[in-house]
C-alpha cells in the first residue's frame, strides 16, 4: 500500500485525532490542523495528499467552502462526519479533487478495530476510493459501501431516533415530578444504564446531538412514525386492558425478529 500524506482539518480532538494516530502507526505522514495549531487548515492542504475535514457538522460546511477551492485533481477530500449527503454535495461542489464521505460506526475511544465499522461513499474518483477502502481494510475495520441518502437514512434510526429516545426518556423523567434521587433507589441496573446515556446526551455534548438530530434529511419521515407509535401505544393502554397492547407487541416481534 503506498504511502502518503494527510492533512487533517479538526484532528487534535475526537475523531480526527483518532483517524490522525491511525494514519501515523499505518507508516503515512499525517499534519495535523485545529484552532490552537500553528499550521493552518489551507497550509495542511497545499501539502497533502488526502485532506480530511473532521470538525463539528455546524462548521463542516464553512470548512468544506474555504478549502475545498484550494484542493486540485490527484487529492482527496473526504470528511468524518456523522451525515453524509450534505457534506458530499459540498465537496463535489466545491472542489476539483476526488471526493469520499466517511462514518466510522464508533467513538475516538476504539483502540480494537474487531467488530467496528467505517462506512464509504463514493462521491468523485475511483483510485483514491478504492486506498481508502484499502486502507481501513487493512487495519482491521469492517467497510461498508453506500450512497450518501442511504447512509443518512439508515442513520435517521440507528442515531437520530435512537437520540430521540433517549431525549424523550430524560424530558419525561424531569417532567414527572419525581426527585431523581429516589428514582435512584429504586433504579435497576438496565434503568441506570439508561440514565447514564441520558446524562450523557443532556450534559457532555448536547450540540452534537442536536446537530445529529435536526440535520438529518429523514428526520421528519421518523418523528411522523415515532408519534404514531406513541399515539397507537396509547390508544392500546387507554382501555385498561393488556390484551391491546400485547397484540401489538406481538405484531411488532413479528416484524423485527
Amino acid at each position: 500500500m503506498k504511502k502518503i500524506t494527510a492533512g487533517i482539518i479538526g484532528g487534535t480532538n475526537g475523531m480526527g485525532r483518532w483517524l490522525a494516530g491511525l494514519m501515523a502507526a499505518c507508516g503515512h505522514t499525517v499534519y495535523v490542523t485545529g484552532r490552537k495549531t500553528e499550521m493552518t487548515g489551507a497550509q495542511a492542504a497545499a501539502i497533502s495528499d488526502v485532506v480530511v475535514v473532521s470538525v463539528p457538522i455546524a462548521a463542516t460546511a464553512g470548512v468544506i467552502r474555504e478549502i475545498g477551492p484550494l484542493l486540485k485533481k490527484g487529492q482527496l477530500l473526504m470528511d468524518l462526519t456523522s451525515l453524509k449527503k450534505e457534506p458530499v454535495e459540498l465537496m463535489l461542489a466545491h472542489c476539483a479533487a476526488d471526493v469520499a464521505g466517511c462514518h466510522p460506526l464508533f467513538g475516538p475511544v476504539v483502540s480494537d478495530p474487531a467488530g467496528h465499522t467505517v462506512v464509504l461513499c463514493r462521491g468523485r474518483g475511483d483510485d483514491w476510493f478504492d486506498w481508502l477502502k484499502l486502507f481501513f481494510e487493512t487495519a482491521g475495520y469492517d467497510v461498508l459501501e453506500r450512497t450518501p441518502d442511504e447512509h443518512d437514512k439508515m442513520m435517521s434510526v440507528v442515531q437520530a431516533l435512537n437520540h430521540l429516545n433517549t431525549i424523550a426518556l430524560g424530558m419525561t423523567v424531569a417532567e414527572s415530578g419525581i426527585p431523581p434521587r429516589e428514582i435512584g433507589l429504586f433504579a435497576t441496573p438496565a434503568f441506570r444504564a439508561r440514565m447514564a446515556m441520558v446524562k450523557k446526551v443532556f450534559t457532555e455534548s448536547p450540540e452534537l446531538y442536536a446537530d445529529i438530530i435536526v440535520g438529518n434529511p429523514h428526520l421528519e419521515i421518523i418523528l411522523q412514525t415515532y408519534e404514531k407509535v406513541l399515539r397507537d401505544i396509547h390508544g392500546a393502554t387507554r382501555a385498561g386492558s393488556a390484551d391491546a397492547l400485547k397484540d401489538i407487541l406481538e405484531k411488532t416481534a413479528k416484524k423485527l425478529f
